[in-house]
């Protein structure tokens, strides 16, 4: 945490003083299982920690409840972090638990914090969201074989602790504001589709002439004419120099252009370059400035999009060049605006099986619509200005976006300083609160040492239970699982496990005996009389 002091009534602690941690389910692989039962509960593994959120997802692995302890099963502001995993993406991400899960534990490779029930439990949680803990992190995994963070690293953070009251307001602050940001967040997903949609209706307006309909009136024009992209351009397609060839790519000057650079923009530089000999022995071809690019086939989107190189430059045989060095420039501003309208048109025009393609002769016959090249510049001018308004909203959307993604941390930061919410003198001091804390720890210290004294006891009392006794009671001559005999008994999973083997070994008087039952697909266990039999 950074060294700015914190209020005079708040007070800085280690995690360990206010909250548990609790060790994670360790399980064979012979103890999971994918598929969910009534007496087993979902662990939770290191992909399941998302963006400080407890994901559920397909992949899920199960075990039997007895092999966990009730302390394993999440409780509500429990936060789960990743201690041991072989990606530095996931170290110490943390996740925030906001229900009790009698259903859900966690495996050996996460820790759990439970916090003391003396603070607010949502307080305690949002520190494991703020940049003060994520830094403490990324220090400790900066190594460059760090995979795991130990027990003492949670233990030992730095944890600012104001007065509960305080702590109180702080919460409710948060959550108000985090409330609205998501609210904000949720009313802007449709800005980027609307945009969209406007530049699309732009286009489609200026090729039909509805754009300028207005400004038609009064003038004296040349009718639309429809002509074909062929009739307009020579159209070509390039070539995809054999890769195994010495000297077609390296140290290449030539930049060669693929159907994935084709994004309905103006293309000013290539990814891969070819050289001059590539160009000599093979079908590639260098096109001018300005020629217009047309992806034939590609994967997903591109097929149908449509491109304005900036540069001379070669391309592969899954783009055709519209070349026409000789046309005005707003002619060509104006068939490229055409060409994008039409992306759907084109695209359903591919033929194919599984992967439909384009082809020359079909961008050839691709119809276009020819206003007079007065109307032309009119369309160019009022698309590209509607155009430059979209893009200054979208603009001003990506910053508000920006702002909204880093405003929690900010928020976060204020509230861990001291800064969100105002001090109040009747709050107390936070002294207080962790003496009483302290004082809390070591009355459940004795307690519990006084318990263990009885869980010993009440452990030689399990194992000398009349086993034979319960089951003769609850199952009789019936077959049952051992998950059915371990909720008719009290006793721990280990010792009940014991028993039960014992059972099967015993070749004298009562004992059990192991079937397998076809209806419950599992093994069953059964009562049988060895004496009885013999006799």
């Amino acid at each position: 945490m950074e060294k700015s002091n914190v209020p005079i009534n708040w007070v800085k602690i280690k995690v360990v003083e206010i909250s548990e941690i609790i060790r994670g389910v360790s399980y064979s692989k012979n103890d999971a299982t994918s598929i969910k039962s009534e007496s087993n509960c979902l662990i939770l593994r290191g992909g399941n920690i998302q963006d400080g959120n407890v994901v559920i997802d397909d992949d899920c692995v199960y075990v039997d409840s007895g092999l966990v302890k009730s302390s394993q099963f999440l409780r509500k502001n429990d936060i789960v972090i990743v201690g041991s995993t072989g990606s530095k993406a996931l170290i110490g991400k943390a996740a925030i638990c906001n229900e009790d899960r009698n259903d859900i534990a966690f495996g050996a490779f996460l820790m759990l914090l439970r916090p003391n029930k003396l603070i607010t439990g949502r307080y305690f949680d949002y520190f494991f969201l703020s940049d003060f803990y994520r830094q403490e992190i990324r220090q400790l995994a900066g190594g460059i074989n760090i995979n795991n963070i130990r027990k003492e690293h949670i233990e030992n953070l730095v944890f600012p602790l104001p007065p509960l009251a305080e702590q109180q307001r702080i919460v409710a602050k948060l959550d108000s504001l985090f409330a609205r940001i998501e609210k904000l967040k949720a009313s802007m997903e449709r800005i980027p589709q609307l945009l969209k949609d406007f530049r699309q209706a732009v286009l489609t307006q200026a090729v039909t002439g509805k754009l300028t309909e207005e400004w038609r009136e009064g003038r004296e024009l040349e009718e639309w004419e429809s002509s074909s992209i062929g009739k307009l351009f020579d159209v070509k397609t390039g070539a995809t120099p054999n890769r195994s060839t010495t000297g077609y790519y390296s140290n290449g000057t030539i930049p060669w252009l693929k159907s994935g650079q084709v994004k309905n923009e103006l293309i000013f530089e290539a990814e891969e370059y070819i050289t001059e000999i590539a160009v000599k022995e093979t079908n590639a071809k260098i096109f001018p400035i300005d020629t217009l690019l047309v992806a034939m086939y590609g994967e997903g989107k591109t097929r149908g999009q449509v491109g304005w190189m900036k540069l001379e430059a070669a391309t592969n045989q899954a783009v055709a060049a519209l070349v026409n060095e000789a046309m005005p420039l707003i002619t060509r501003s104006y068939v490229f605006f055409y060409c994008l309208s039409q992306y759907n048109e084109i695209r359903a025009k591919a033929e194919g099986g599984n992967q439909p393609n384009l082809n020359l002769s079909k961008i050839k016959n691709w119809e276009i619509q020819i206003p007079s090249i007065d109307e032309q510049k009119e369309i160019v001018r009022r698309v590209e200005s509607l155009f430059a308004k979209a893009d200054s909203l979208e603009a001003q959307y990506q910053n508000l976006k920006g702002n909204l993604e880093q405003l929690p941390q900010a928020l976060l930061a204020k509230a861990f300083r001291g800064e969100l919410v105002e001090q109040l003198p009747t709050d107390g001091d936070a002294r207080d609160l962790l003496a009483e804390i302290q004082e809390l720890k070591g009355e459940t210290a004795a307690k519990g040492r006084s318990r263990t004294s009885t869980a010993v006891r009440k452990k030689s009392t399990i194992k000398n239970m009349d086993i034979e006794s319960i089951i003769k009671e609850h199952f009789k001559d019936e077959k049952f699982s051992f998950d059915d005999l371990k909720r008719v008994t009290k006793g721990d999973y280990e010792t009940i496990q014991k028993k039960v083997f014992e059972l099967l070994k015993r070749k004298k008087g009562w004992g059990l005996v192991q079937e397998f039952d076809d209806g419950r697909k599992q093994m069953m266990l059964k009562s049988r009389n060895y004496e009885t039999k013999k006799g």
